[in-house]
């Protein structure tokens, strides 16, 4: 590689900069692919949530989680008699800090159209989440749904 000026400094630091779109442009392309994976969908729930995105985290959600949270809604709505809140209304996000840092996701099980991911903390606490398959995206259902 030819550099130019005393000691190659702007040469290498053109290099450098090219390398990195290059790698980034690399990555993008590949991620139709990894947002379909399981694990990634449980670290997008996991961000959306700790920045306190209740859509992003109701998007993320499979449909026994949503039919749970509309059943909520539907419930507040006789009880007041109107209809004010949305299903993203009953998902306490970004409001408390979490009990416990995630450091990492691992997937433990998946089929055609479930999967299970194990998330974990740097302390050694351990949580297994379902996702279901939803057309080309994992979703995550809530314990409980």
């Amino acid at each position: 590689m030819k550099t130019n000026t005393a000691g190659g400094a702007p040469a290498r630091d053109l290099w450098r900069k090219l390398t990195a779109v290059v790698l980034f442009a690399g990555l993008a392309s590949c991620g139709e692919a990894r947002s379909a994976d399981p694990e990634r969908t449980v670290e997008q729930f996991i961000a959306a949530a700790h920045g306190g995105h209740a859509a992003e985290v109701y998007a993320l959600l499979g449909p026994r989680s949503r039919k749970q949270l509309d059943e909520r809604r539907q419930s507040a709505k006789r009880v007041s008699g109107r209809l004010a809140l949305s299903p993203q209304d009953f998902l306490s996000v970004g409001r408390a800090p979490p009990a416990w840092e995630p450091s990492g996701a691992r997937l433990l099980r998946k089929t055609d159209t479930e999967a299970q991911v194990q998330v974990h903390s740097a302390t050694g606490d351990r949580y297994v989440l379902t996702l279901v398959r939803e057309g080309r995206r994992w979703k995550l259902e809530l314990p409980g749904t």
